[in-house]
């Protein structure tokens, strides 16, 4: 799998990923001398980053961080690459200044700790040889204000227990409006009707990233779903409501992208 974004520092590198989902600052947050990151506040605080691609968030501190960077690369404890979501001018001054690959624009979600990455800075790409990706498509059916969740069961091969709306993957070539329509007849025995569509959201499971085409359906007032093996319940929830559920990966991401939060 490829991840493109935007190239701030050119080269190449190859590596093991440490991620921290939080923002990162060089000055007081590393030890330059062991390229260990000291920051209590950062989830992988105690790990060394010598040598390792470097993915977090965003930089934050103070500008001196910048010399930091270069001081680690002339000691052998920078990392070897830099991925971010989103570039700042310190991190992004101290690798341009210590010729470390650097890259942002990137869904740091979408990695994991300890997988192999190749980052192509010149092209502005990060690989992820070990992961694939599948096309699926996720409904949300709406009834008035109202939209219908669905509590995957134990007989699923992934998500038990998690809350999601109407789902399945898309098979060859077959159009997604199709597969969308499919799914809603299967899983819910309900008539409805697509209403509208969003744009492409990717989200991780294991070493598949879903390629999840999300759609909004209508149904008519007092419909009532008859749900299949794969669900053991359902509800119909205001949409903000989503929050307070245990769901598959980014299906608040869904409900937004659909303009229904």
């Amino acid at each position: 799998m490829k991840l493109y974004g935007r190239t701030i520092s050119k080269g190449n590198a190859e590596g093991d990923v440490i991620i921290e989902p939080g923002a990162v600052s060089f000055l007081g947050g590393v030890d330059p001398k062991e390229g260990i990151v000291v920051d209590s506040a950062n989830q992988v605080s105690g790990q060394s980053i010598a040598g390792k691609v470097f993915a977090f968030s965003t930089g934050k501190g103070s500008t001196v961080g910048s010399y930091v960077i270069y001081r680690m690369k002339k000691s052998g404890t920078a990392p070897a690459a830099i991925i971010n979501e989103r570039a700042e001018t310190i991190v992004a001054s101290g690798a341009i200044i210590s010729e470390i690959p650097m890259i942002d624009g990137i869904d740091i979600s979408l990695m994991r700790n300890c997988d192999r990455v190749v980052v192509d800075a010149d092209e502005g790409y990060v690989e992820i040889p070990g992961v694939s990706v599948k096309d699926a498509i996720t409904v949300i059916v709406r009834r008035k204000e109202k939209v219908l969740i669905l509590k995957r069961s134990q007989s699923v091969g992934s998500c038990k227990g998690r809350w999601a709306g109407v789902s399945g993957h898309v098979e060859g070539d077959e159009p997604m409006e199709d597969r969308a329509m499919k799914e809603i007849r299967e899983e819910t025995g309900m008539k409805a009707r697509i209403i509208g569509k969003g744009e492409p959201i990717l989200a991780r499971d294991r070493a598949l990233v879903w390629k999840i085409h999300p759609f909004l359906a209508e149904v008519d007032d007092g419909t009532e779903p008859e749900i299949d093996w794969e669900h053991s319940k359902y509800r119909w929830i205001e949409p903000e409501e989503v929050y307070d559920y245990n769901t598959v990966p980014k299906l608040d991401r869904v409900f937004e992208n659909l303009g229904i939060l």
